[in-house]
């Protein structure tokens, strides 16, 4: 069965507010949906949702907004007349043909994959597990990420997400002072009371020297884990972090250079791996990932890239297939917008329900995708 068609859409995503994070604030997200269908009139929907900078130093190594709508038209024209059979290999083709570009080899590889669960009516994570003899999951624990920049904000915000269920919760730390830090992780805790569970990230903002005044403050609330306190290449430092004691370190940045992610690994630098199959370039290398720390004894939590729903659900699926008993995912971001291209999957008492449908199980809708475009889609054909 050949692939015929591909329809690439530029989206614009606001935020419901301001999201304060190491490097600025984040107000809005920008990405491509792209559309691939087969002769069967099957379409599969992958999103292209790029955090752009160079690897390291907190960013993920991705490539801009509009050339990720380059690369991505590219690679679709390339795939155009080619059967969805060959769909490893073309994953393969497009990894060797845009190694600069993780998140346009996302999307592609997540339209693939839709494509591939449709021809055989299962949902996406059905159909992974299947071709991997793994056991999909039904639902997943999901954290809630806490946003505001002052104490007050914090106490607000977790007492509502406390009362939608939520029993983890996640702060972003870093570029402010060590106090206003330290205030807003105390805020949080004061307003969660001593059962749920804090993670924290500092987006690899601190050096060693700010780490180790900050971790003991801030181990003293009880954390779960901290997400890459040092830069991305300081491998040997967040060993050292790990050794010292304080609490659980988890990898994030780090993990977005393979040979980087092969030292935190062979270290055994972290206890945490988190997984973003959007800043890895793909489903495939996310699962390869998350093969080699299963097998070196380290736990791994899927994240979103703060992208669509459509971005949100090929996370929520490749979740689903790893072994459970982990860290909480960090999947219920989609409330931070506000509007998006399709419903997300639901979440209830902060579990996330895994949609059962064929393929992604979530629809696109137009009134929203309308609102969200950014000009003129691009339509190719073979």
């Amino acid at each position: 069965m050949k692939l015929t068609r591909a329809r690439l859409t530029p989206y614009r995503l606001p935020l419901v507010g301001p999201l304060q994070t190491a490097h600025g604030s984040l107000e809005e997200r920008r990405g491509w949906l792209l559309e691939l269908e087969a002769e069967a009139g099957w379409v599969g929907r992958g999103d292209g949702c790029p955090f752009p900078g160079e690897p390291g130093a907190g960013d993920f190594g991705m490539e801009s907004w509009s050339a990720c709508g380059e690369h991505l038209e590219a690679l679709a024209r390339g795939l155009l007349g080619r059967s969805l059979g060959e769909s490893e290999a073309l994953v393969q083709e497009c990894e060797a043909a845009a190694p600069a570009a993780p998140a346009a080899r996302f999307a592609i590889d997540c339209a693939l994959a839709e494509l591939g669960a449709l021809s055989s009516s299962r949902s996406v994570a059905a159909w992974l597990a299947e071709t991997r003899g793994l056991e999909a999951r039904p639902c997943l624990p999901v954290s809630a990420l806490v946003s505001g920049a002052s104490p007050d904000e914090i106490d607000s915000r977790a007492r509502s997400l406390r009362a939608d269920g939520f029993e983890t919760f996640k702060l972003k730390l870093g570029g402010r002072s060590r106090e206003a830090d330290l205030a807003r992780a105390r805020a949080l805790r004061r307003a969660l009371g001593e059962g749920p569970l804090i993670r924290l990230d500092a987006n690899g903002a601190w050096t060693r020297q700010e780490a180790r005044l900050r971790l003991p403050e801030l181990a003293a609330l009880g954390i779960e884990f901290i997400e890459q306190p040092l830069a991305a290449e300081d491998v040997e430092g967040l060993g050292e972090l790990r050794s010292a004691g304080w609490m659980k370190i988890a990898a994030d940045e780090s993990l977005v250079v393979p040979a980087l992610a092969e030292a935190v690994i062979d270290r055994r630098a972290v206890d945490v791996l988190v997984l973003k199959p959007a800043a890895l370039g793909g489903l495939g290398p996310a699962l390869r990932l998350a093969e080699r720390a299963r097998e070196a004894g380290m736990e791994c939590c899927v994240t979103s890239l703060l992208d669509s729903a459509f971005g949100v659900a090929a996370a929520v699926h490749f979740a689903a297939v790893l072994p459970g008993g982990g860290p909480a995912h960090g999947l219920a971001t989609s409330s931070l917008f506000e509007f998006d291209l399709a419903a997300p999957p639901r979440t209830e008492k902060g579990l996330l329900q895994v949609p059962l449908a064929p393929g992604w199980g979530v629809e696109a809708s137009p009134g929203e995708l309308a609102t969200a475009a950014l000009g003129e889609g691009r339509e190719l054909r073979a």
